[in-house]
């Protein structure tokens, strides 16, 4: 575990195996968009915010690639850019932005990181009335964006080549799944782990392992295998609900009402990191997870817990 220095770390992904954390910071130097070095804890900038006190960013990595929303107000996260940064070239991509409505002022959208899966990227966005949702897919190698569906659609996730979000015929409705191909571009069938899942946007798979939340937010599923049925692995007591939901080769990781969990999907084992509530996501074997603020502050400085699969050795606890 490591503190962020004099100011509030975020983290967004990891680069690689061996690389450093992509992260949003609020320190005295920097405040922005960053690279942190996990052995040293120095920041190396993507991209500065230009207001630091109302711009925020969340992103999603999958290794070489970084892509994420950046906002503009603390009441409001409609008005974003989407940005896209290859750790390989060092370049930075404007990949979008959130769309207008006539009177000039932002759909609503969905807020959530966008997905990255090898060179793609897809989020979700509004362009129109009555929660009227796109979703869109990029090309991270040649920038090209086009839109793949449109509707009553929420934010996607990639399983393999699919990209994957949940849908409904019209507002309020069960959502069920619905998948797209980025390799054959077009809609395609679901794998079976996917097919039963209605009700939820808290879907997270690395390709092989899935794991979901039941609607109500009181139950996890997990799957190890994308022909096998997911069944219910951990239940809460009354009165705790799930918020979020991370997947790491070997790891899986969740947030509840109470705290933020790690997992070994090899045995089952599992333990509570944050004192309370907190925030992860990682690639490969790294995960990352921070706590909670202590009390409420302007970017208060927070614990980052480094967390390798092969160091997970602990025993299973209750929460």
């Amino acid at each position: 575990m490591q503190p962020a220095r004099h100011g509030e770390i975020v983290p967004l992904g990891v680069a690689g195996e061996g690389g450093p954390a992509y992260v949003s910071a609020w320190t005295r130097g920097f405040s922005g968009v960053a690279e942190l070095n996990l052995a040293s804890g120095r920041l190396r900038g993507i991209q500065r915010f230009s207001d630091p006190g109302a711009d925020q960013a969340d992103g999603t990595s999958d290794g070489r690639w970084l892509v994420w929303e950046e906002t503009y107000s603390l009441r409001n996260l409609d008005d974003f850019t989407v940005y896209s940064f290859d750790e390989a070239t060092g370049r930075l991509r404007v990949l979008g932005h959130s769309l207008d409505s006539p009177g000039g002022v932002a759909w609503p959208s969905p807020w959530h990181a966008p997905a990255v899966s090898a060179r793609y990227a897809s989020w979700a966005q509004g362009y129109g009335p009555d929660g009227l949702v796109e979703i869109r897919l990029a090309n991270l190698a040649t920038g090209q964006v086009r839109v793949i569906r449109k509707g009553h659609v929420q934010p996607p996730f990639f399983d393999g080549e699919l990209v994957v979000w949940p849908e409904s015929d019209s507002p309020g409705t069960l959502t069920a799944l619905r998948a797209y191909n980025v390799a054959r571009g077009r809609e395609a069938a679901l794998p079976p782990v996917l097919r039963p899942v209605r009700g939820t946007e808290f879907v997270a798979t690395d390709g092989i392992r899935t794991a979901y939340l039941s609607p109500d937010l009181t139950a996890m599923y997990y799957s190890p295998a994308p022909q096998q049925a997911a069944r219910v692995v951990l239940k809460l007591p009354a009165g705790v609900t799930f918020a979020d939901l991370a997947i790491g080769r070997g790891t899986l990781a969740w947030t509840t009402s109470r705290a933020t969990y790690l997992a070994s999907t090899q045995t089952g084992a599992y333990a509570q990191v944050t004192p309370r509530y907190g925030y992860a996501t990682g690639a490969g074997q790294i995960m990352l997870i921070s706590d909670a603020p202590a009390a409420k502050a302007a970017h208060p400085t927070l614990a980052l817990h480094v967390i390798r699969a092969g160091q997970l050795a602990w025993p299973a606890c209750g929460g």
